[in-house]
Formats: C-alpha cells, sequence, structure tokens
C-alpha cells in the first residue's frame, strides 16, 4: 500500500511541524513532497521531493491536479495533507475521481467563517476526505454543518532543545498575539499587573502607531528569536474568541514546550486547554498570578504526549483499513 504526505503549501510557520512529522513518521511514507521554499529548513532524506508551486492560483491548481494525477499512475491508495487550500481540493475533485484515494487532511485556519467563501466551499469538497482536527468545536463544526467526517488528534509540542533558565529580578510576561487579539484586554491586563514587566509582538504597521509605548513596564517587539522564551517566565494570550473558536493557539504548545504558565482569559480556548494540560494553564483573574514553573518533569511529560500523538496517528492513517470497490478503484 503505497501512501505519500504532501504539504505543497508549507508555510513557514509549519517548519516546526513538518519536521517533527517527518522524524517521527518516515518510514511510513513512500514520498513526501514539500514546497521548494523550505529546502534548506526541513530534515534531509532520500524520499522528499520539493515541489516548485506557482503562485498564481491557476497555474497552482493544475499543478496540484497533475500530482494527483501522478499519484493514481503511481497507484498511491493514501494521501494525508500536512495543509491545504478548499478550492484546489473542491476543483481537484471535479476534474478527476478522488474516491480512489483514502484522503487525510489536516485543519489549522482553514475554517475560518470571516472568509465565507472559502469557508464554504469545504462543504462541497469530496465527502470520503477525513479531517484530522486539534479540538473539539472543530469537529462538532464539521460533522454537524457540513456531515463531513472528523477525527481528533493532538497538536505536537516541539521540546525546547536548549534547556536554557534565566532568573529575573523583575518577572517578564510575553504577550505574543500579533494578529486577531484584544487592545482592550491586554491595556487591563498591563494595567492590574503592575509587578511584571511585558513584552509584546505587535506587527509592523502597529509598532509605527507606537501601540501600547504609553506603559513604562512594555517593550514592544516586531519580531524575538525562539529562545528568548526561555528568559520570560509566562504567556499571556487575549485571544479574540470569534477567531479562534475553529483553531487552535499555537503559542500555547509554545508555551508548554518552554515550560511556561498559559495564561487565557474564560473563553472556549481556556476550557478546552485546562482539561488537557492544568498544570500550565491558568486563568487571568485579575489578581494574585501565579507564574512558578508548573513541571519539574516538563520534557518526559511532552515525550509521553509525542509518542501518544504518533501512536494514534498511525492507527488513523496508516493503519486504517481501505477497500476498493474492485470494478472501479474507489474506496467503498
Amino acid at each position: 500500500m503505497k501512501v505519500v504526505l504532501i504539504d505543497y503549501i508549507s508555510p513557514i510557520g509549519h517548519i516546526p511541524i513538518i519536521n517533527f512529522y517527518i522524524n517521527k513518521l518516515y518510514n511510513k511514507f513512500d514520498n513526501i513532497y514539500l514546497e521548494d521554499n523550505i529546502k534548506s529548513k526541513v530534515s534531509k532524506k532520500k524520499k522528499i521531493l520539493f515541489l516548485k508551486i506557482h503562485s498564481s492560483f491557476i497555474f497552482r491548481f493544475f499543478q496540484i491536479l497533475k500530482l494527483f494525477k501522478n499519484f493514481k499512475t503511481q497507484n498511491v491508495e493514501k494521501i494525508v495533507m500536512l495543509s491545504y487550500e478548499p478550492y484546489i481540493i473542491l476543483l481537484i475533485g471535479l476534474f478527476m475521481d478522488l474516491t480512489r484515494f483514502k484522503i487525510f487532511i489536516f485543519e489549522h485556519d482553514t475554517l475560518n467563517q470571516k472568509k465565507m467563501l472559502k469557508f464554504l466551499s469545504i462543504g462541497f469538497m469530496n465527502k470520503k476526505i477525513v479531517h484530522l482536527v486539534f479540538q473539539n468545536q472543530q469537529k462538532k463544526l464539521l460533522e454537524t454543518k457540513f456531515h463531513r467526517k472528523a477525527i481528533l488528534t493532538n497538536h505536537p509540542i516541539i521540546k525546547d532543545s536548549t534547556n536554557k533558565r534565566f532568573n529575573n529580578k523583575k518577572k517578564i510576561i510575553l504577550i505574543p498575539i500579533r494578529h486577531h487579539f484584544k487592545k482592550k484586554l491586554i491595556e487591563s491586563f498591563v494595567e492590574n499587573n503592575t509587578k511584571f514587566n511585558f513584552c509584546i509582538l505587535v506587527k509592523k504597521s502597529n509598532l509605527k502607531k507606537g501601540l501600547f509605548l504609553n506603559f513604562k513596564n512594555v517593550k514592544v517587539k516586531e519580531f524575538i528569536k525562539k529562545e528568548y522564551i526561555s528568559e520570560v517566565d509566562a504567556l499571556y494570550l487575549p485571544l479574540d474568541p470569534l477567531v479562534y473558536r475553529y483553531r487552535i493557539c499555537s503559542w500555547v504548545y509554545m508555551g508548554i514546550a518552554y515550560n511556561k504558565k498559559i495564561i487565557l482569559e474564560n473563553n472556549f480556548v481556556y476550557q478546552f486547554e485546562k482539561k488537557r494540560f492544568p498544570n500550565h494553564i491558568i486563568l487571568n483573574e485579575k489578581k494574585n498570578i501565579n507564574i512558578k514553573n508548573p513541571s519539574s518533569n516538563n520534557n518526559k511529560e511532552i515525550d509521553r504526549y509525542n509518542d501518544l500523538l504518533i501512536k494514534n496517528l498511525k492507527t488513523i492513517i496508516i493503519n486504517s483499513k481501505f477497500k476498493k470497490n474492485r470494478r472501479d478503484g474507489r474506496v467503498v
């Protein structure tokens, strides 16, 4: 049985996750297809093939269509997509029969209802496609609104390899949300926690506006090196609940990787993640915030979490039964 992994989009922010899946599941795939622009940033493996994907939607569509037709010729039976474009998958299904494959697609920020046409196009994609989701709300939406099969899986936690720890005289809280945040929540949080210093990440346009510079205990930056997280004591994530209702926040998993407390508002993200990571997730109660490192065995806990993640993915993707109609080759 031939199984391929594909991420023709290969967003820069997904590179750690891409490397994680390659390193953990490499032997389970016959070939791995990635976008050429991340060639220097991923593991060097023989079965990894790099694609130069066109920026034009039309040309990109025909490239991916050709790739899927090649999969048919090569008798590929299972396709795992780490990211996808609903329009592309919908159109491919009009030009060829996708039911001859068993396709698994990971949902990241695809279920964004602010992008209504893209969102609605998911409902018209081939019904045999299986969605791999990172939280319950995604699963519920896909199953109830679109009547599609969705399976809950875990988001990888990429461990901190530096193991550096810093002792700051005045505690630092990182607020890393550049997009989809509530300005009033940040201002209120800073005002109510004057005993802390803050580092707030903002996009370039907000940096030029001088956003949050009226606070003496705040430093505003456009970017930080990943290692800077070792220097902070906690992360505060003032997430917009409308945006994050159907997606996870990668900063939660980044904070856990560095064994930091994650401070959240009382919304769905808090309720979902608190049950999974009770030692790391704390509620913003506007007083007496405890930001002591939550776990002395964090690396071992992460290893167990990731091992279970991979074990479950093997069961879902690799070991799942694949039946074809003998006459037409379709999945049944």
